[in-house]
């Protein structure tokens, strides 16, 4: 009895002493036709590998997967697929679907405990919207303890060549640490390019630098989920140690971003 008391103490222990942490993905669609709740699952991966795939919901039902990851930041993506005509088909533009129910974000395992993602029917941005230990809505765009202490100055520059007369865009950088936005540069247009000096925080961080397109009225992201020809970003996970230049030459007629990190 006492053996089987002390394994049961260990246990809880070690339990309690993991470095490991649970967190919950939920995902739902919204704007559904009457006659069109699919079945619907998510392909998941984590930092580049992938797990398996998730068991199958009503699209207006919360699916959920559950993750145990270590308390560092990790990469996550959801490839949504719908069970449609008798087959698993991936949820995008591709297979004639109304939007691409693909999505991409950081999780800081030891702070955030949910994530819930909606995809929009009708063509608004994915809603991922991250909970913390207590149960509360984190504010991603609120800076937290990572990002007190030492920092380093950042300098980016960038240009894009080959743009067509009549297309030369104002454009301008966002920086991301940890999926908070960092910071804006001013705006240029796209030949002309632009520097942008900021400091990032010690430590490691997943930077993730995006270039926007005034267009139509408003910023968007040059990427091709947004129909452009080209994916004007760069990201990394990196553990900031002194300062650091990135350099992004964007070429719109090889469809390809260059970049250097040094």
């Amino acid at each position: 009895m006492n053996n089987f008391l002390t394994c049961v103490f260990v246990l809880l222990f070690l339990n309690a002493h993991s470095k490991d942490h649970l967190v919950v993905l939920e995902w739902r669609f919204k704007g559904i036709e009457v006659g069109y709740d699919h079945l619907n699952r998510c392909k998941v991966s984590v930092d580049g590998l992938d797990l398996p795939v998730s068991a199958s919901f009503r699209q207006s039902d919360w699916g959920t997967y559950s993750l145990t990851l270590s308390k560092s930041i990790h990469r996550i993506r959801l490839v949504n697929e719908a069970y449609y005509e008798g087959r698993w088909m991936e949820h995008t533009f591709e297979n004639e679907f109304s939007i691409n129910a693909i999505c991409e974000f950081d999780v800081h395992a030891k702070q955030v405990m949910k994530v819930r993602i909606e995809f929009d029917l009708n063509g608004a941005e994915v809603s991922i919207i991250r909970f913390g230990k207590d149960g509360k809505e984190l504010d991603i765009n609120q800076p937290d303890s990572r990002f007190r202490g030492k920092h380093y100055p950042m300098k980016i520059d960038w240009q894009f060549i080959h743009v067509e007369e009549g297309y030369d865009h104002p454009s301008r950088m966002m920086v991301f640490v940890d999926n908070v936005v960092y910071g804006i540069s001013d705006q240029s247009v796209e030949s002309k390019g632009g520097i942008f000096a900021l400091k990032i925080p010690k430590g490691m961080h997943r930077i993730r630098i995006v270039n926007q397109s005034f267009v139509n009225g408003t910023w968007q992201d040059h990427t091709i989920v947004n129909n452009y020809s080209v994916e004007a970003v760069y990201e990394k996970l990196v553990t900031v140690k002194k300062g650091v230049k990135v350099s992004l030459l964007i070429d719109l007629n090889n469809e390809e971003t260059v970049t250097n990190w040094e």
